[in-house]
């Protein structure tokens, strides 16, 4: 991985790719607090690198893709 990846980057790009794992394993890879998994699952999400299934202590998340990315600001709901 780069050096100047932030460290949002860095923990999505630590789950594995194309496979379910829980919430819970998910924070153990990224080495992050549970909590924090929470809000950088919610990114990974909007970013188009996560899916999740399920809800709660049973949610399950998946890398979809490659690597990190971010929405253009169009996408975003910014006008010109």
């Amino acid at each position: 991985m780069p050096p100047f990846m932030n460290a949002t980057d860095r923990a999505l790009m630590l789950l594995p790719f194309g496979k379910w794992i829980s919430l819970g394993e998910a924070a153990h890879r990224a080495e992050i607090a549970d909590d924090a998994a929470t809000s950088v699952v919610r990114v990974g999400r909007r970013r188009g690198i996560l899916r999740t299934r399920g809800k709660g202590a049973a949610q399950q998340v998946m890398r979809i893709h490659s690597g990190p990315r971010r929405p253009s600001r169009r996408s975003m709901g910014s006008l010109k």
